[in-house]
């Protein structure tokens, strides 16, 4: 009688990728550059103008363009090379880094100068994260999927945990200026990898699948009707949402003000000690 043993599965699969090896680690330095510019910019708004309500609006600018425009930025990525859509939003990213820098320099910033860049920052997000998903699918193919999908939320979650104390460390030592050029580099490993990249859809093999019609909102609640009946889905999805909306996503742009109530009234060690234990309380 004859047996068949699986091999057992590899720690961190995808990491045995020379591909996706870059890719996580371009991917989490520009997911840190996206929190290194919240801390500063944030800041900066704060003292510029001290206004709670421009501080709300930071939120809102950031997400509303994922809930209004995800999803076709996921049908631009099923329809072009994913690789070029990834680096629009690298470059609006340092777009949004170097108008900071350059409204601070020239002490020109108004209101309505923050808010713009705002929202350029929010769309950004939107270039980069839905047809980087894709991307991986182009990276690792099937088998290495699961893990890629995995490792790629770490990376996600290292930009986020090191951007805080990272972000506070640029403003104590470079300034808020230079702390925004400095920030803009860390954007370019990405884009630059992406430039010759071997994945996209010229270098897919076997039968390609033409993209179906896109259907807006009917797509979301298709979605929400596929997962309901997975429980452990279903409810992962409403804790995880729950917790960035009441908690995760809202008290960043809020710390300069904590801060502020706190008696710290200049981006010094303090308010660098302030971010890096928010950043060392996601890790526990």
């Amino acid at each position: 009688m004859s047996t068949t043993a699986s091999a057992s599965p590899r720690a961190f699969a995808a990491l045995h990728h020379p591909g996706y090896r870059i890719y996580f680690v371009t991917n989490a330095l520009a997911m840190m550059a996206d929190s290194i510019e919240h801390v500063i910019s944030y800041w900066m708004m704060h003292e510029k103008f001290a206004s709670p309500e421009l501080a709300g609006f930071a939120v809102i600018s950031h997400w509303v363009p994922f809930l209004l425009f995800s999803v076709w930025s996921g049908a631009l990525a099923d329809r072009f090379d994913p690789r070029r859509l990834v680096q629009i939003g690298m470059l609006l990213f340092i777009g949004a880094s170097l108008g900071w820098a350059y409204f601070l320099v020239t002490d020109t910033l108004q209101m309505w100068h923050a808010m713009a860049l705002l929202v350029l920052h929010g769309f950004a997000g939107v270039f980069w994260a839905p047809p980087s998903q894709v991307l991986i699918h182009d990276v690792v193919g099937g088998e290495l999927l699961q893990s890629a999908v995995r490792l790629n939320a770490t990376a996600r979650w290292l930009g986020l945990l090191a951007g805080p104390a990272v972000g506070a460390g640029f403003l104590l030592v470079l300034g808020p200026v230079w702390g925004l050029v400095a920030n803009a580099l860390f954007y370019l490993p990405l884009l630059l990898w992406l430039w010759k990249a071997p994945y996209g859809p010229k270098f897919r093999k076997g039968v390609q699948v033409p993209p179906r019609a896109v259907r807006g909102i009917a797509d979301i609640v298709q979605t929400i009707r596929d997962i309901a009946g997975n429980r452990t889905v279903a409810s992962m999805t409403l804790l995880a949402g729950g917790a960035s909306l009441f908690i995760g996503n809202a008290y960043q742009a809020q710390m300069p003000a904590f801060a502020s109530d706190l008696g710290q009234v200049d981006a010094d060690f303090s308010y660098s000690a302030l971010l890096a234990a928010d950043a060392a309380g996601k890790a526990l």
